[in-house]
């Protein structure tokens, strides 16, 4: 057996479906736009990384291929190189490649010959030094101890900034030996991890060396480089200079750190690269971001590697910013705009049915009651005329004269019944037309008076303040409140009960009340008699349509106003309130 839904619930039913199925696309298409920009951001992400990491490193790559050809040009001279030629040799690559801080020639010197060493030492018109020099803890530069051998700097360009360096040992200090003996021991370039240069005493910055060796004459063993090992050519380079003149021309909103995978974990850090000011800082040690990177599917993916003379440099690379998703916020929102413009059109669109399908009902009560309420004064007219007519010559005058009255009366009635029904279509349709213009107010009331039919010995009062003179109403709407509220009242009282009509006002509004004694409004009643058709319970056999008050409040409604109602068993007052036309 099918179930029957609530009347309620087929009213809601289409404004549910449209609702559900617009934020169901909504959220759809969201969720897919999201995901395409995110992974079309991943993707860019991804592209400037790996442009960023392939422009380092072939920077690089070229570094070591000047240190390779500076050892070639050493064996091409069956390493018979002075300082004027090292000078000649290096000034082009130094203009060139301002990443660099220096190149240098460091010999391997024996302890033997270390006093012949120093004697050309102090020859040089450079030099100004007397002595092979290492560094203490505290960074001051002393003569160097005793040890087997030396592997001191001897020729350097440029020299300016960098003369510090003459003559100090390379292999007393740890990390510059071990990377010395790794290049020795393997023929190949090698670089050191981070330290600090002997030539700079207020910079706090990491440097790194790159050195090739350069043997007697070519050995294939391990045995055979040791012994034929003649000496040095290596490159100087700052970390922040290298990596600036690598990337000046990639503009990207991406920052990276950078790690020295091969050092103690201690001493990896490298720097930081900051996108904003194309600067990279070694000052302090910054904290990696421990969430992870939106940008990257996986941890790896944000991790590129660099190769530098037998070492591995980490580059680990995050975002500057978090820029919000705008195609996927922006998505949201025309889809929730999309769908509140189609409820609201549906909404209107089941109202205009609404509204056509109570005009309809209403058209067809207004017919039917119509054929039922003109149909009695019909009957009265066509019946007085027939009497009349037929019996003219037998008529009396009093016969004759209340003949006609009842005439008047039925077709007074049917007139005000056609006007109730022309205002009420009227309104339905919105052809109602508010058309205000200056009325006299107490004439006016008295002539309606003199249209209200009342009961023998039964009197209509008017009440109205003194200053109350004029008003800028519209007086067939006015015409209309009045007759109606007038004529209940008067049907609704005793024969001998007075009906008052009061008019009062105040800077913002025009008050009509209209007072009776009649048999009052049942409270359960009083939010429904405004309502076409609706009569009380109370009104027993007085004839009466249920148009009057539904037309009253028509009326008031298209000036702008409000009505209030007070009634009891003892008789009833309505308040018709009016604001002032300007």
């Amino acid at each position: 057996m099918p179930v029957k839904l609530p009347l309620k619930v087929y009213r809601y039913l289409p404004a549910g479906l449209v609702l559900g199925l617009g934020l169901g696309l909504t959220f759809a298409a969201t969720v897919w736009v999201g995901r395409w920009e995110r992974l079309t951001r991943q993707s860019e992400f991804q592209t400037q990384t790996d442009n960023l990491t392939t422009s380092l490193q072939r920077t690089i790559n070229r570094y070591n291929d000047l240190i390779l050809s500076l050892s070639d040009f050493y064996r091409a001279t069956d390493n018979q190189v002075d300082g004027v030629a090292f000078s000649q040799f290096v000034r082009r690559a130094l203009g060139s490649y301002p990443g660099i801080q220096a190149l240098e020639w460091a010999p391997q010197v024996s302890a033997i010959a270390r006093s012949d060493y120093e004697r050309w030492l102090r020859s040089t018109t450079r030099g100004g030094r007397d002595t092979i020099t290492e560094r203490t803890s505290a960074g001051t530069l002393i003569p160097a101890g005793v040890r087997p051998s030396y592997v001191p700097v001897t020729f350097l360009e440029p020299w300016q900034d960098n003369e510090l360096a003459l003559g100090y040992d390379l292999a007393s200090d740890l990390t510059r030996r071990i990377a010395l003996e790794r290049a020795r021991d393997t023929g190949a370039i090698a670089a050191t991890g981070r330290i600090k240069l002997v030539q700079e005493t207020t910079e706090d910055q990491y440097s790194f060396l790159v050195f090739a060796p350069v043997y007697n004459r070519p050995a294939t063993t391990l045995v055979g480089r040791r012994q034929q090992l003649e000496g040095y050519v290596l490159g100087v380079f700052r970390v922040a200079d290298v990596v600036e003149e690598s990337l000046q021309d990639l503009i990207y909103d991406v920052d990276f750190y950078i790690y020295d995978q091969t050092a103690p974990t201690s001493e990896q850090f490298l720097g930081f690269y900051d996108a904003q000011t194309q600067r990279v800082t070694t000052e302090t040690e910054p904290i990696a971001p421990s969430h992870p990177n939106p940008l990257c599917q996986r941890e790896q993916e944000c991790d590129r590697r660099i190769s530098l003379g037998q070492r591995e440099w980490r580059l680990v690379f995050t975002p500057t910013t978090q820029t919000p998703l705008w195609g996927t916020l922006a998505t949201l929102l025309i889809g929730l705009l999309v769908t509140i413009s189609l409820l609201i059109y549906l909404s209107r669109w089941q109202s205009e049915i609404r509204r056509t399908r109570e005009l309809s009902n209403l058209k067809l009560r207004l017919f039917s009651m119509a054929s039922h309420e003109l149909r009695t004064p019909l009957s009265v007219i066509w019946v007085s005329a027939q009497s009349w007519a037929a019996n003219q010559t037998q008529l009396t005058p009093a016969q004759q004269y209340s003949t006609i009255e009842r005439i008047q009366l039925a077709a007074k009635r049917m007139g005000q019944l056609v006007n109730d029904m022309l205002t009420l279509s009227r309104a339905e349709a919105g052809k109602l037309e508010f058309a205000p213009e200056i009325v006299e107010l107490e004439g006016f009331c008295r002539q309606i008076f003199d249209q209200v039919d009342r009961q023998p010995n039964q009197t209509l009062d008017l009440h109205l303040e003194p200053a109350l003179t004029k008003a800028y109403l519209d007086k067939n709407l006015l015409h209309s409140i009045l007759v109606n509220l007038l004529s209940n009242a008067v049907k609704y009282s005793p024969e001998d009960a007075p009906v008052q009509l009061v008019v009062a006002g105040d800077d913002q509004s025009l008050r009509f009340r209209v007072i009776d004694q009649g048999i009052g409004i049942p409270a359960e009643a009083q939010n429904q008699i405004f309502e076409a058709f609706y009569r009380g319970e109370n009104v027993g056999s007085v004839p009466g349509t249920g148009l009057g008050l539904a037309v009253v409040k028509t009326c008031v409604e298209l000036h702008g106003g409000l009505l209030k109602v007070e009634s009891s068993a003892k008789g009833t007052c309505i308040t018709v309130i009016l604001p002032w036309v300007e």
